[in-house]
């Protein structure tokens, strides 16, 4: 619990606030921006082809079966970053959908994997090459600038991340 003296002092240094010189307020701006605008696109279902509007989280899904036919539940959450217990979730809405068929591991009956169907297919298709698009868009705004201007980038790009990831691990 916060106290009225700690609001108040948090209050007072966020009116003070961290002197930022303009250039650095732009790019914190900016910055920002991108991260609503990101956030925004992830929340959005999309078109990949088929006659359904695929979750973020399910067209991942589709491109991890996609790339790994035969993957398992475990196997998923690894590469997806979640956990095994939000996979059925996801492959269930998948199944119902179309886009995914399961089976029994030939030499463990107790293993399920997954593989693509057609129109599964097609949405991962439709998938890499929205990825083409939209990746090659940056990595060519990324080409213009010489490489001392990469690796500075790179470098407050990872402070950056390691203060979210800190922010992230103290909640």
């Amino acid at each position: 619990m916060i106290t009225a003296k700690k609001r108040s002092q948090l209050l007072r240094n966020e009116k003070e606030g961290i002197t930022m010189h303009s250039q650095s307020k732009s790019v914190h701006e900016i910055m920002i921006r991108i991260i609503n605008k990101a956030s925004s696109l992830m929340t959005e279902p999309r078109n990949f082809g088929i006659d359904e509007l695929l979750y973020t989280s399910e067209i991942h899904m589709v491109d991890v079966i996609g790339r790994n036919p035969g993957i398992n539940v475990t196997e998923i959450a690894l590469k997806l970053g979640i956990t095994k217990g939000a996979v059925p979730k996801i492959i269930r809405k998948l199944v119902q959908k179309g886009l995914i068929y399961r089976y029994q591991a030939k030499d463990n009956k107790r293993i399920v994997q997954f593989e693509l169907t057609d129109k599964g297919h097609i949405a991962f298709q439709q998938h890499i090459e929205f990825h083409l698009n939209f990746d090659n868009i940056i990595i060519q705004t990324f080409n213009s600038v010489s490489e001392e201007q990469l690796d500075f980038l790179n470098e407050i790009m990872s402070e950056v991340e390691q203060h979210i990831d800190k922010i992230r691990q103290s909640h």
